[in-house]
């Protein structure tokens, strides 16, 4: 009776073994998967973590550039700020005497006129309207020397404005000339933009003096942006937009 059992264990031991095999190969084959799922996770949020690198840098570059641009715009307005000061200051002692008005107003007349002709094309109709209007007042023996000296004054002090404003106008062209319709946009004087009914848009290169196609459609699409703002259409917002380096460079 003793040999049949003995032989039984025998028999069943191998079967043990083979149990035994496959349980540490199923173990290595869920290892195995585990690492490669693992390594495929670390992969992504590799990948996920360059993005966002590239993005935080991104962002860094347009804060810098906002911030040589914001320093533009001050530096601008207060340039027209101190000029407007110094005629305020002009025409309060000149007109504490009552007399030699016409001849100063006539000067400052003519600077605003040369000012107007080197600066951006801007609703130029209306500016060399301002100009004829106050060369008409001076003309006029019927009024006095004060609101002669004035009129120049308050002509100064419109184009100090536009120093730091934004502004858009209608014109009867496209941005590259031609017939058709476009809408100019104006922030402050140190850019003008175009952009018209089909979509495209331009610059105004001042040393060229004429408009330098924009096909970047993130530059489009904030030029579209700043017309909307101009016109009251959306709230005021922080603006990134292709600056003339001639104009920065006055």
């Amino acid at each position: 009776m003793c040999v049949p059992f003995f032989v039984a264990l025998l028999a069943a031991a191998p079967d043990a073994a083979a149990d035994e095999i496959g349980d540490a190969l199923e173990a290595s084959l869920a290892a195995q998967r585990a690492a490669r799922e693992s390594q495929l996770r670390v992969d992504r949020f590799a990948a996920e973590t360059r993005v966002l690198q590239d993005r935080r840098r991104g962002a860094e570059w347009q804060a810098l550039q906002l911030v040589a641009y914001a320093e533009q715009l001050e530096q601008e307005a207060l340039a027209q700020e101190q000029r407007a000061s110094v005629l305020e200051a002009e025409l309060a002692r000149v007109a504490a005497t009552g007399t030699g008005l016409l001849p100063p107003a006539q000067r400052l007349l003519d600077e605003l006129e040369a000012h107007v002709a080197r600066d951006l094309p801007f609703l130029a109709e209306r500016r060399r309207q301002r100009i004829a209007d106050a060369r008409t007042l001076l003309a006029d023996p019927q009024r006095g020397q004060a609101e002669k000296y004035r009129r120049v004054l308050e002509a100064w002090r419109t184009e100090v404005e536009y120093g730091y404003t934004l502004g858009a106008e209608d014109a009867a062209t496209d941005c590259r000339g031609g017939a058709g319709a476009s809408t100019r946009v104006r922030v402050g004087r140190v850019a003008l933009y175009c952009l018209d009914r089909a979509g495209a848009a331009a610059r105004w290169d001042a040393a060229a003096g004429r408009w330098a196609p924009l096909t970047d459609g993130d530059a489009i699409e904030q030029v579209a942006r700043a017309a909307a703002m101009a016109r009251e259409q959306q709230p005021a917002g922080l603006l990134v937009l292709p600056i003339d380096t001639a104009e920065q460079a006055k």
